[in-house]
């Protein structure tokens, strides 16, 4: 194992407190500094001539993969098929190893640095494929928010300076790419920069590529925005391109290809064109049922004259109505994130210890052991919101969880309505957790009450420590009931309940035949289940993978038929 220069990596634990503190101070950051420090800007100076060396092939096979580099298993499952010379379905149809991998966005998580990309990236896809004899596959790569929250200085120094990664050679020296591909064909890969902006370099090194009437283009982006609808800025940065860019030079786009949503998804349009979202390279699920399931109607603009598209959703993986069932599995939060219980405890034992001097307050002889007997839920709740520091506690609480609630993609667009729906999500939310803080006040009390009858420092040291311990797994189970049931009846807070979970399961990607005909031929590919056991496989031929499944080999099958770009 020491040879492999790589240590296997958990699934990111994404209600970790210091995940949680570190990601946001990252997004914080590069929100903030990310248009001061672009480093798109210093790329205009480099080689801008688009990849050609696939021009002639007669035909050729390239992978689409996204969202890598979380957790082991998913992540060399993935790896591991992909670097496959050749991939046997169960129809028996055999699917030879691209001859490029394209990386689709969000190439490691939970934020990039150079010992995240080499212990969650580069590692498991060296060890997946260590070498090739002959014709090495190219690897390119689309940066998503994940790369960008080190304002992207990791991803240069991995993918844009012609470095190996196992068998396949980095092509591209900047964060975006064009590849002129057989039979009229370009592969072109965009950096919208936290959905910012597409900046002036990357506008003018596309506007050089030699499109010409009647070449089409398969496009791939990190985020969907044809799912986020028209007003989100990521739309508007892609209806731009081909608005101007595209369309323009005679051109069509009939292909385009996102991650960013941990699921697969597929659009048609009306007029040949297509929209696939797969995102399952190796990170934790997305929900598919809490996208609209009507279709989308899509018109980018401009006096061209070309009528809007409609694209109808064809395909969905895992299907909507598993989705649905899995999103209640989110109330066992704390299973799988039990640190995070330290964050309610803390808030469940400041309420513990302000509302006690309300408690002790009712009886005018003094302590609240002489109203013992009847001591009930109603008392602990009187001493809620009797006390003035308790009551400034769930104020500030309720803000809080009003900054976390997110409303569902289906919900209403204008901004004072989600505001609105923001605040009774939060309201829902606090009900939740007063009722489960009175409960765990009543049982701390009693509990205090029957070891210590009136001691003033034990009492509190047993109250406070029953909050601590009852409260903290109270409070993160009452968050996962919170967000099950947001995602399961009300179509919101998907990102949060599934990454609760961490579900390693419905693993997938593309493999794309351009034959030489012209015709591109799309294959979805899926893995039910990531691969949990590895053993090391050192003595076998040079292409062979360092870790080879141990047991049954995990197989991809079709999520869908194959579909055809003719």
């Amino acid at each position: 194992m020491a040879d492999l220069k790589f240590t296997p990596q958990p699934e990111t634990r994404w209600f970790d407190p210091r995940v949680l503190a570190k990601s946001g101070m990252r997004v914080v950051l590069s929100g903030a500094f990310g248009q001061f420090l672009d480093k798109r800007e210093l790329q205009a100076d480099l080689d801008q001539a688009p990849i050609a060396h696939h021009r002639d092939r007669p035909e050729m096979w390239f992978d689409f993969v996204s969202d890598t580099g979380d957790g082991f298993d998913p992540t060399y499952t993935v790896a591991w098929l992909a670097s496959q010379r050749e991939l046997v379905l169960p129809s028996g149809e055999r699917l030879p190893r691209g001859q490029v991998l394209v990386l689709g966005g969000d190439e490691v998580y939970p934020f990039a640095t150079a010992d995240a990309y080499e212990q969650r990236l580069k590692g498991p896809f060296e060890a997946a494929l260590p070498w090739v004899d002959e014709d090495n596959p190219d690897l390119l790569a689309v940066p998503g928010n994940h790369d960008w929250y080190d304002g992207l200085t990791s991803f240069i120094r991995l993918f844009c300076q012609g470095k190996w990664i196992g068998g396949r050679l980095t092509r591209q020296r900047r964060s975006y790419f064009a590849v002129q591909l057989p039979n009229r064909w370009w592969l072109w890969g965009i950096d919208i920069q936290l959905d910012t902006y597409i900046d002036e370099p990357q506008l003018a090194y596309f506007d050089a590529v030699d499109v010409r009437p009647g070449d089409r283009v398969v496009l791939c982006t990190a985020t969907p925005a044809w799912i986020e609808g028209s007003d989100s800025r990521g739309f508007k940065n892609l209806a731009f391109l081909e608005r101007k860019l595209i369309r323009p030079k005679g051109a069509r786009l009939v292909l385009s290809l996102s991650g960013d949503k941990h699921h697969y998804q597929h659009h048609a349009g009306d007029d040949g064109t297509h929209k696939v979202t797969a995102g399952g390279g190796g990170a934790f699920l997305h929900p598919t049922h809490a996208h609209p399931e009507s279709s989308l109607v899509i018109d980018i603009g401009g006096a061209n004259g070309h009528p809007p598209q409609v694209f109808t959703p064809v395909c969905a993986y895992p299907d909507r109505r598993r989705s649905r069932r899995m999103a209640w599995w989110a109330v066992g939060l704390p299973r799988w994130n039990w640190l995070f219980t330290l964050v309610p405890a803390v808030v469940y034992v400041l309420l513990g210890f302000s509302s006690q001097f309300s408690l002790r307050a009712f009886e005018q002889a003094g302590p609240i052991e002489a109203a013992a007997p009847g001591f009930g839920w109603s008392d602990v709740l009187r001493g809620l919101v009797s006390n003035p520091v308790s009551v400034l506690i769930l104020i500030a609480f309720l803000g809080g969880l009003s900054g976390f609630a997110k409303p569902s993609p289906r919900g209403p667009r204008s901004a004072r309505a989600r505001i609105a729906v923001k605040w009774t999500m939060a309201g829902f939310h606090l009900v939740l957790h007063v009722a489960a803080v009175t409960v765990v006040g009543l049982v701390a009390v009693r509990g205090a009450l029957a070891l210590f009858e009136g001691n003033g420092v034990g009492f509190t040291a047993v109250l406070l420590a029953t909050m601590a311990v009852l409260g903290g797994f109270a409070g993160a189970a009452v968050t996962g009931l919170y967000l099950a049931i947001c995602c399961a009846v009300f179509n919101a807070h998907g990102n949060e309940a599934f990454s609760a979970m961490r579900l390693t399961g419905y693993k997938n990607f593309l493999r794309l035949h351009l034959d030489a005909r012209g015709d591109l031929t799309v294959y979805p590919l899926g893995v039910h289940r990531a691969h949990k056991r590895w053993r090391l496989d050192p003595d076998n031929a040079d292409e062979a993978s360092w870790l080879a499944p141990e047991g049954r080999a995990p197989i991809a099958q079709l999520i869908e038929p194959p579909f055809t770009l003719r």
